[in-house]
């Protein structure tokens, strides 16, 4: 699923960059502004900076200059205001309309979509970027933004700093900004929260010929299917590059037996108890501990990338009991690659790919 967000950002990014290259005349008669070409003032804080350079110091990755030098986002809507009989504010209220109710169905992410596109058809002007601390010494950002009218909204990112533990979270354990990910910039280590929300998407192999298909991933997979407890399950492990990182990942998924390659993320009372620890050589890359997880992985921020190849993921997965435990080794057994090796210990399987 990491694949699919990624893809989904970067053709957005992509309309952006192309909207604020072209230049057309507004009508004369309707006296609009320049619709191309005006800038998007983005400003971080000092203590927002701290942090994008000790990322950039450890990585290929640049955040203060992705954040300050975005492109003319509000194009396309000024667009669409001077050449179509468009009612902004009537959209724009609906949008919000949408939001409230989500909201008071607990629906917050979905109602987070909706404002921010309501507030993006009101026109972006400008952004200030602030660390701001909350409570007990916990830090939250904060988007102090000025639309085209000159009001200004203070809007909660849900993406929280501790500086004790050097950890960027989210609330609900929905991850950062509640796209699913938290990140800790001591180890320079990005990793999935359970409940996120790729665990509605459940995996099939296109996810993977999706990624294939993308410049951001290079990366090896092993599935490992086998029938347990009147279900379809299959294990799948991953290493390799991804984006600016190196990284492994171990899912569990099931179903009802079927046809087709889709399987359901593991529910609570399916997951499994998984770690890893991935190696370039004798140098350990990134570990993970033991968790109750559905999908366990981690992508660690690096300079050094290294190809899936030259990677060795070592990995364990606690099985439920004897019957689950052959029906997966069994599995492993008639992997087709035959790179992937094992030992047991009680229902603890520690394999070496």
């Amino acid at each position: 699923m990491s694949a699919v967000f990624t893809k989904i950002i970067a053709f957005l990014m992509s309309v952006f960059m192309l909207s604020s290259t072209f230049s057309f005349p507004a009508k004369a008669e309707r006296q609009k502004p320049v619709i191309f070409g005006s800038r998007f003032e983005v400003t971080i804080d000092e203590s927002t900076k701290e942090l994008c350079d000790i990322i950039k110091e450890n990585s290929y990755l640049d955040i203060e200059k992705m954040v300050c030098n975005l492109p003319d986002i509000s194009a396309p809507v000024r667009f669409i205001n001077t050449v179509l009989p468009f009612d902004n504010s009537a959209f724009v209220n609906a949008m919000y309309s949408l939001r409230d109710k989500c909201y008071s169905q607990g629906r917050t992410a979905l109602g987070k979509v909706f404002y921010l596109i309501g507030a993006y058809f009101k026109g972006f002007e400008k952004c200030d970027i602030t660390l701001q601390e909350q409570e007990d010494g916990i830090y939250e950002f904060i988007l102090d933004v000025t639309y085209s009218d000159g009001e200004v909204t203070s809007i909660h990112s849900g993406a929280y700093y501790n500086p004790g533990t050097g950890l960027f979270y989210g609330k609900d354990d929905k991850g950062m900004f509640e796209i699913g990910y938290n990140f800790e910039i001591g180890d320079m280590v990005i990793y999935a929260t359970v409940n996120s929300w790729m665990r509605d998407f459940g995996f099939c192999l296109e996810y993977d010929i999706l990624s294939y298909i993308t410049p951001f991933y290079f990366y090896h997979t092993r599935r490992f299917k086998f029938f347990y407890g009147g279900k379809e399950w299959m294990i799948q492990a991953w290493k390799g590059i991804y984006v600016v990182a190196n990284g492994a990942e171990i899912g569990v998924y099931n179903r009802e037996p079927s046809v087709g390659t889709f399987y359901n993320c593991a529910s609570e009372e399916d997951m499994l108890k998984m770690s890893f620890d991935l190696y370039h050589d004798d140098e350990l890359l990134l570990s993970r501990e033991e968790n109750l997880h559905w999908w366990i992985n981690g992508f660690k921020l690096s300079k050094n990338l290294y190809p899936a190849g030259q990677q060795t993921l070592k990995f364990t997965v606690e099985m439920k009991d004897e019957e689950m435990l052959k029906a997966f080794c069994k599995s492993v057994d008639f992997n087709v690659y035959r790179d992937v090796s094992y030992t047991v210990d009680g229902l603890k399987v520690s394999l070496v790919w």
